[in-house]
């Protein structure tokens, strides 16, 4: 778990390990950590022996009480945009099967058992999780229901490959970040990785501005920015409905201009695709309206804005547009670059590799045919709802 927030962040007055202070040692200025900033020492002999316990604590951000919202995480240094601020290893795993069940009957011992084996601090974190109400589906003792409940609301579900198993995880830094309409992080999804001969699932969070020293450190909750609408008073309502928080980021709380006007045209436009589409020309030039409106948007991850020039590249294929298409490619790739993230940045070249294979029939003008349609919408049909 990160280091607690304490003023100032840096130049502390005291060490961490043994609390003398920088003028009982005769320095201006105490040691801090070159990695995290988020912590000091004495000397070289504090940090020593409390890299036992560091070491997991190891990250540039620190835990803190973020007024209205509880427990959060703030900037121990300057971040810069495209960073990766941490990687989180899952501490906790439950196995599901394909219907959301545990496979495991004794899945509450299991978890218990889990929690039991973390690091004191890291325990202490778990049970500090914020919740809301669930459903109680299973039985549960009103004690084991509370630590369900915080299992359930801050893990996340991994499907394997096959979609036939899946995994919901807990990590514990990513479940400090709290959310904004208009976040400066987002999240790299969960990957899977081997460690010790055993499965473990990890997720990456990366800075999409850069973040000042104490700044909040915030992403996105929802996936689609039209998901709650435009209407702000409506939208927040939504919100707490959906997420079961009161939002009061920058956006809700209405220090974000404009944002309703281009939301409600956004929803406007969305609501004209087709999802069964088979007028490419059509869908093209509604697309090219959608990722206009999404682009003009402060709120939301970037990853919407991807998926709509994503979106748009595919559109402009089919109908043959070959300068939609070459403005679609060069948005993409301006937008990756001034993002500054490694793998988003390698999404236009994969698609164009992609869409290679089909260049004759572009090149021709050749109306496309079933198989080419099934080929370049099947990878989107899941987050955009087109039927292949």
């Amino acid at each position: 778990m990160p280091e607690f927030y304490a003023e100032p962040m840096k130049n502390r007055k005291s060490c961490s390990v043994c609390k003398k202070t920088a003028k009982a040692k005769g320095k201006k200025v105490l040691l801090t950590c070159i990695k995290c900033h988020a912590i000091t020492y004495c000397g070289g002999e504090c940090q020593a022996a409390d890299w036992g316990r560091h070491e997991w604590n190891c990250v540039p951000v620190m835990v803190t009480e973020i007024p209205g919202k509880g427990r959060g995480l703030v900037a121990a240094r300057n971040i810069e945009k495209g960073e990766v601020i941490f990687e989180d290893e899952s501490v906790i795993k439950l196995a599901m099967n394909a219907q959301r069940q545990f496979t495991d009957p004794e899945f509450m011992t299991s978890l218990k058992q889990q929690i039991d084996s973390l690091p004191t601090e890291a325990r202490a974190q778990y049970y500090k999780l914020q919740t809301h109400d669930v459903v109680n589906n299973y039985n549960l003792n009103r004690r084991d229901e509370e630590v369900f409940n915080l299992f359930w609301c801050n893990s996340k579900m991994y499907e394997k490959v096959g979609g036939e198993s899946r995994l919901n995880t807990l990590h514990l830094n990513f479940a400090l970040v709290n959310h904004s309409c208009s976040p400066n992080a987002t999240n790299d999804g969960l990957k899977q990785k081997q460690q010790k001969g055993d499965e473990d699932v990890s997720v990456k969070l990366k800075a999409i501005k850069d973040i000042c020293k104490g700044e909040e450190i915030t992403f996105c909750y929802y996936k689609a920015v039209e998901k709650f609408g435009s209407n702000p008073r409506k939208r927040k309502t939504a919100i707490k409905k959906s997420l079961g928080f009161e939002c009061k980021c920058p956006v809700c709380l209405g220090h974000v201009p404009v944002q309703e006007k281009t939301l409600r045209k956004l929803i406007e436009a969305t609501n004209k695709l087709n999802p069964t589409p088979s007028d490419w020309k059509r869908e093209a030039g509604i697309w090219s309206r959608v990722v206009d409106l999404t682009m003009e948007l402060n709120i939301g991850d970037p990853h919407e804005k991807i998926r709509a020039l994503d979106a748009l590249v595919r559109f402009a294929h089919l109908s043959r547009e070959k300068d939609l298409l070459r403005k679609a490619m060069g948005m993409w790739r301006q937008f990756t670059k001034e993002l500054k993230i490694e793998n988003i940045q390698r999404g236009p070249e994969d698609l164009e590799r992609g869409l290679a294979k089909w260049s004759a029939e572009f090149s021709l003008s050749n109306a496309p045919k079933k198989r080419e349609v099934d080929a370049i919408l099947r990878m989107i049909q899941g987050d955009l709802n087109i039927s292949v």
